[in-house]
């Protein structure tokens, strides 16, 4: 009997510490940390001043709420935020319902929701874009590797590297290799000196690809200049790897000058079409960067209007809240075929991009997923029969994807003017 009441007691005072804990919570939210207002001096009733507006932060918190709070304030990225997605997956159509009765404050705004996801998405893909156009640009270097050594290096009888030689820029061959397909770059062209970059390295690779790639070089201005003044501070101090591989040059002792034959493979490219090439790929990419997030933004009242002109009788600003929650779950759901894109562009597996299975499900069932979406969101908020639905989503979605179409054609068209004329 003493163990049953020790026990509930026990369970009371649990309870007790959960009911204070939360009142401690929910009084962090509503109650501020000082009396009146540190803008205008009137006395608070709350968390905002009830004259000026000003939010009541306490100034000396941590860094991180300050940032939680950036975020919650801009973005509302706090509990309202996951509350909304999930409706907005699960229920389609029911928050551009909840909006037009006036429930705003419930959710997070629908533009405030589109721009919070656009930021992430954007962000994402363009890091993940200018990687891509990295790799692309090393392919295009990497073409003077002719494909028949490239496809001998790949065997699984090549020719372990057997040539040793200082060469430049073998950084960059490294990658262009693994750019073009190479199995196991780094076992082919064996640095032994790492974190020299493309500066004069020791180097051991296939003599098929020396061969084939490397050509006979002049020292750079640059080495010898720094070989010069190692040797003259060698006796300083202890050298660090670097100098070491300095100091380990075969020189001339009579005249300084390095001794040593050198090699680079990207003497037989162009520099001016390489940096013509660097050129137009960033300026492109920085424009679609720019221009890319205005054009889905341009969209919206677009949809809107195309919304307006099937179902007159409803406001405007009706049709533009369901717009913007379309455009919203449309960026959420490209993400997953922009990933496996990007990644099989990355990758040089272009076509390996309809062999996989469940890849190319994602992919293609991307639209159809849109557009049963639009279709259960049109039904819910205009609330019409499923036949005459249909006909209208499908018309809708037509005339929407043609003048998106056109308007992204001409676009496309005024960059790649732009860019010849910059370039």
């Amino acid at each position: 009997m003493k163990l049953i009441e020790t026990l509930q007691q026990r369970r009371q005072r649990i309870r007790r510490n959960i009911e204070a804990m939360r009142l401690r919570r929910i009084r962090r939210h509503t109650r501020p940390g000082y009396t009146h207002c540190m803008n205008c001096g009137t006395r608070l009733k709350g968390m905002y001043c009830h004259q000026c507006g000003q939010y009541a932060l306490d100034i000396h918190q941590p860094i991180w709420k300050y940032i939680r709070q950036y975020f919650e304030n801009m973005y509302q990225f706090d509990g309202k935020i996951w509350m909304t997605l999930r409706l907005m997956f699960t229920r389609p159509g029911f928050l551009t319902n909840e909006f037009n009765d006036g429930k705003i404050n419930s959710y997070v705004h629908p533009f405030r929701l589109y721009m919070c996801i656009s930021v992430v998405f954007f962000t994402l893909f363009f890091m993940a874009a200018e990687r891509a156009t990295d790799r692309a640009l090393l392919s295009i270097a990497g073409e003077q590797i002719p494909d028949t050594v490239m496809n001998i290096l790949n065997r699984a009888d090549v020719a372990l590297p057997d040539t040793t030689v200082y060469a430049y820029n073998t950084e960059t061959l490294l990658q262009v290799l693994d750019a073009r397909g190479a199995q196991h770059a780094d076992s082919l062209v064996r640095l032994h000196y790492e974190d020299r970059g493309d500066e004069l390295n020791l180097v051991t690779l296939p003599r098929l690809l020396f061969d084939s790639c490397l050509t006979r070089t002049a020292v750079h201005e640059e080495t010898q200049t720094e070989v010069g003044v190692l040797r003259r501070t060698a006796r300083l101090g202890t050298p660090d790897e670097e100098e070491r591989f300095y100091l380990d040059l075969p020189i001339d002792t009579v005249t300084g000058r390095i001794t040593a034959n050198t090699y680079d493979w990207m003497t037989r490219l162009d520099p001016t079409e390489q940096l013509h090439q660097q050129a137009t790929a960033s300026f492109v990419l920085g424009q679609l960067s720019k221009w890319t997030p205005l054009f889905l933004m341009f969209l919206l009242p677009v949809q809107a209007l195309l919304f307006k002109l099937f179902y007159r009788s409803r406001r405007y600003m009706e049709h533009f809240a369901h717009a913007t929650h379309l455009s919203s779950l449309l960026l959420v759901l490209l993400a997953a075929p922009a990933a496996i894109l990007l990644w099989h562009f990355n990758a040089e597996r272009y076509a390996d991009v309809v062999t996989n299975t469940v890849e190319d499900a994602v992919i293609f069932l991307t639209p159809l997923v849109l557009l049963a979406y639009q279709l259960v969101s049109m039904h819910t908020v205009y609330r019409e029969g499923w036949s005459k639905t249909t006909a209208k989503c499908l018309l809708m979605l037509f005339l929407f994807n043609l003048l998106a179409l056109g308007t992204a054609a001409g676009l496309i068209a005024w960059l790649a003017a732009k860019a010849m004329g910059r370039v």
